[in-house]
């Protein structure tokens, strides 16, 4: 006779990809495979024209028993060809107290609006620079931490204590404070407004053995198929601790989203028996509207916006075209202070997105980037496609 348990599986739907139930354990599988397509059509200095990349290859599944654990178990291939393997994410959440939830383990602390954005749910291809650049400092993936949060309808609260990320590196001995605020002051049938407040703060800064504390500060141009160096890059700094507060607004009217940050990034730099006080910054504003489909909902579990879907019961080619979205978006990151010249950058951005099944998107996105100072001033224009799969 078969166990009780294996007799009572039953599968829910959920979009394309079934979930399934074991009596009162629910199985939901997890891919995000990507295929980034591009590269540079104008550069001021020559670089390779045009590449193919697997930008990101993750998959797992999440478990849920009796409503009240959370597990999560995903596996990252890093890009291909090449890439570095890790645990993306291993973490345990205890969900059974009403509007709070308790996370540890490793997986993604809450911290800024665009950081909080599932990678398959941004509008664009890759993140704002200042976005990556200040959640890498002790939040965002694969991150080391223990976490308590609360939400509702009308606000999201979280805290956090963060060491290093997973998998080879040197950063598992920083120790880090982070925490996010967010409210929605407004939220009618056609207007939704968002403001929300993230700070983190390392106290002890990663170091390897007989190596002063210490970090970069880096990111490739928005777009990365694996072509390129990165332009804004201050090298390793040796330092005694590092800061990053920043303010994030959204307002969703109809079918318009319009959001943007700005970020502060303050740094206390040792050189020889004296500290040095950095300051970068950056910011970015951003605006889309959904064409086909209904528009981007805000989810009070991760306080940011899901990707827009079909307004109804259709998973393939909603009203026969499939769901569709464009947008356009203008960032600065500056990574100049003092002695440090780690480059500034502006980027402008437009970009269309498709899903002609609910699991499959298409994005063809456009940049014009100035990057100045730093390693390799540059000019780019550059088109980058994106084949993605997520469930």
């Amino acid at each position: 006779m078969l166990p009780t348990a294996i007799l009572s599986l039953s599968t829910t739907q959920a979009a394309t990809v079934p979930t399934l139930q074991f009596g009162d354990v629910s199985i939901k599988p997890y891919a995000t495979e990507q295929l980034d397509i591009g590269g540079f059509a104008q550069t001021r200095q020559p670089v390779p024209g045009v590449g193919v990349r697997a930008g990101r290859l993750r998959n797992g599944a999440r478990i849920t028993i009796h409503n009240q654990i959370e597990l999560g178990g995903i596996w990252d291939f890093g890009p291909a060809p090449g890439g570095q393997m890790r645990l993306f994410e291993g973490q345990a959440s205890y969900v059974g107290l009403k509007h709070f939830v308790f996370t540890v383990g490793i997986f993604k602390p809450s911290f800024g609006l665009e950081s909080m954005q599932a990678q398959g749910d941004t509008t664009f291809i890759e993140r704002s620079s200042i976005s990556t650049i200040t959640r890498n400092i002790a939040a965002g993936i694969e991150r080391q931490a223990v976490q308590i949060e609360a939400h509702g309808q009308r606000y999201h609260v979280a805290l956090s204590g963060t060491a290093g990320t997973a998998g080879p590196g040197e950063n598992g001995n920083q120790r880090a404070l982070v925490f996010r605020l967010v409210g929605v002051p407004v939220r009618t049938k056609d207007l939704f407004v968002h403001v929300g407040f993230s700070g983190e703060w390392v106290f002890k800064a990663a170091h390897a053995r007989d190596e002063k504390p210490g970090m970069a500060f880096s990111d490739y141009p928005e777009m990365n198929v694996g072509l390129t160096s990165k332009y804004l890059n201050t090298s390793r700094l040796a330092l005694n601790s590092v800061g990053a507060f920043g303010l994030e607004a959204a307002a969703a009217w109809k079918r318009f989203l319009f959001q943007g940050e700005a970020y502060d990034i303050i740094a206390k730099r040792a050189v020889e028996n004296d500290t040095q006080h950095l300051h970068f910054s950056g910011w970015y504003t951003q605006a889309s509207y959904t064409l086909v489909g209904k528009p981007r909902i805000w989810k009070s579990r991760s306080g940011a916006f899901s990707s827009p879907v079909c307004d109804k019961k259709q998973d393939l080619l909603c009203h026969g075209s499939g769901v569709l979205e464009a947008a356009a978006r203008y960032s600065e990151a500056n990574l100049h202070s003092g002695s440090v010249d780690g480059g500034r950058q502006q980027a402008w951005s437009a970009t269309l997105n498709w899903w002609p099944v609910d699991i499959l998107k298409i994005a063809l996105q456009y940049e014009y980037g100035e990057i100045q100072g730093g390693r390799k001033p540059e000019n780019f224009h550059a088109i980058l496609s994106m084949i993605q799969i997520k469930f």
